[in-house]
């Protein structure tokens, strides 16, 4: 499972560090085009190589609309995600809006009109066939020379799929974080940066935390055996050994150590390894003392 979830989040991440470049060079080269542009018709006429070069190059789908919403330019992009030829019927961005979102649409268009801008819109839309996709916007308004607003112009990007893999993500972490905060035993993950991920309630009354384990999401775990040394019983090796698991990063399982109050335990260690690139550190503790006791009580019976 952990593995599912780097896997996730790194292709997420990519591909969002991916997006916001390329589109922050779509946006300056179309905008400087626009900025040219007198009025509307224009936008409607222009024949140059340069403009229909960069609309037959965007991957993205790009939308020029009057002021009003009526969509008087789509490239090849945005009539495939639309499903609309505006060439043969009229399109206006009301047609569009997911009806849940139209609040925050109108909102997001008196936002463009008021500052000339917006970015990282993200709503649902109605295709033609009526069905639902995300998408993520950036767009701003065109002036003639008078600097008078003339149109508005958009990259979009379908972001559909990166939208469900977010909530598969999501997903998948509730239901770690619900695995761990339930298990009897107390857990401790870390990510690369011995940055804690999860904890639970279990882990934060054996080493004496007194604060909620959702509290400590975030924190810096790199010093807590130094903190939490002297509830064992000898507290230097108790450091030397796990420092010697963090150098190692190998799998170690039932090592054995034991607290000043009587109790004795035994950890696991597991390196998170995801592609062979290291990603994080879980440990986990568990009670032995009855078992070891009842162990060590059956044995002396059988001596005597």
């Amino acid at each position: 499972m952990n593995q599912e979830l780097e896997i996730l989040k790194r292709a997420l991440a990519r591909e969002k560090l991916a997006r916001k470049a390329a589109e922050k060079i779509l946006e300056e080269k179309s905008r400087e085009l626009y900025l040219s542009s007198q009025k509307v018709e224009e936008l409607l006429d222009d024949k140059s190589s340069q403009l229909q070069g960069l609309f037959d190059n965007i991957v993205d789908a790009y939308v020029v609309m009057e002021i009003n919403g009526n969509i008087i330019k789509l490239n090849d992009s945005a009539t495939e995600l639309f499903g609309y030829d505006i060439n043969n019927e009229k399109l206006n961005v009301l047609d569009l809006i997911y009806q849940e979102d139209i609040e925050y649409a109108m909102k997001s268009f008196d936002k463009l009109k008021r500052n000339g801008f917006f970015k990282d819109y993200e709503a649902r839309i109605y295709t033609k066939e009526k069905e639902i996709k995300w998408v993520h916007i950036n767009a701003s308004i065109v002036f003639d020379k008078n600097k008078n607003p003339i149109a508005a112009q958009g990259i979009v990007r379908d972001i559909t799929i990166s939208r469900k893999s977010e909530r598969m993500l999501i997903e998948s972490e509730k239901r770690l974080s619900t695995l761990v905060h339930n298990l009897d035993s107390a857990v401790l993950l870390e990510d690369e940066n011995r940055k804690i991920a999860v904890t639970n309630r279990r882990f934060c009354e054996l080493f004496k935390i007194p604060v909620a384990p959702e509290l400590m999401i975030g924190q810096d775990a790199s010093n807590a055996a130094e903190l939490s040394k002297n509830l064992f019983r000898n507290p230097i090796d108790f450091i030397r050994r796990v420092d010697e698991i963090l150098i190692k990063k190998t799998t170690v399982l039932a090592d054995e150590i034991k607290m000043k109050n009587g109790k004795i335990l035994e950890r696991d260690y597991i390196p998170i390894i995801s592609n062979g690139q290291f990603n994080g550190h879980l440990w986990s503790y568990r009670d032995v003392t009855l078992s070891r006791n009842y162990s060590q009580s059956i044995e002396y019976q059988k001596q005597k």
